[in-house]
């Protein structure tokens, strides 16, 4: 039986997993500061509502709404036309109301029919709950109703620059289906990279792809 897959709009990234994203999952990107991660998502959201007509909505705990259009624009995207149109929308949330976030998406999902969400990040959820275990169930259950609800989650974390870990505590990687690790180095021919660590059922590259980002957005080398 084949895997329902959701392309992504990221050049070069389909071709190191099968064709796309599996359906229907929560794929976890992760990175130091100035990785790509905000870029990274934005034009997965972009490319599903501008070429593959997926409408998509966007939840910030960081930036606003104003600056996301504002570098959006940077590479040819215009996200306030995607906005217009019914196909994209960008809601900025409190860190503090991850306790509302799904009966709050559920009506937005339903009222543009959307098919990607993207959280933008869930560091900030992680600082306002303590206990791991707690964040760890939470993450589960909100990961699985997205999921239930026909979506493909893409969600953000940050990576401590003295973590071997892949988020601030090493608990939103076990929720998802799959990790990629976008990655910045300064002494590299190619500043950025990524990594698949982990996609489930896909048979994914398991080497590490520099990136370039270019007039159009992420570029994925082969290698």
């Amino acid at each position: 039986m084949a895997i329902d897959r959701v392309q992504t709009g990221i050049n070069g990234l389909d071709e190191l997993v099968e064709g796309g994203l599996v359906r229907n999952s929560a794929v976890l990107v992760a990175g130091k500061t100035g990785s790509g991660k905000t870029m990274f998502i934005t034009q997965f959201l972009y490319g599903g509502a501008k070429l593959y007509r997926e409408p998509g909505i966007l939840v910030t705990t960081e930036e606003t709404s104003r600056s996301i259009r504002n570098h959006g624009a940077r590479f040819g995207w215009n996200l306030e036309e995607m906005e217009n149109k019914g196909m994209l929308k960008i809601i900025e949330v409190e860190p503090f109301s991850i306790d509302t976030l799904v009966t709050m998406l559920e009506r937005e999902i339903q009222g543009i029919h959307a098919k990607r969400i993207v959280i933008d990040s869930v560091s900030m959820f992680e600082m306002y709950i303590e206990k791991q275990l707690e964040m760890r169930k939470l993450l589960f259950k909100t990961l699985r109703r997205l999921k239930d609800l026909g979506t493909t989650v893409m969600i953000t974390a940050e990576i401590p620059e003295d973590s071997q870990a892949l988020s601030r505590y090493g608990v939103i990687e076990f929720a998802a289906d799959a990790v990629i690790v976008l990655q910045y180095l300064t002494l590299t021919k190619y500043k950025r990279s990524l990594l698949i660590r982990k996609m489930r059922d896909t048979n994914h590259s398991t080497d590490i792809h520099p990136f370039e980002i270019m007039e159009n957005g992420i570029n994925v080398m082969s290698i």
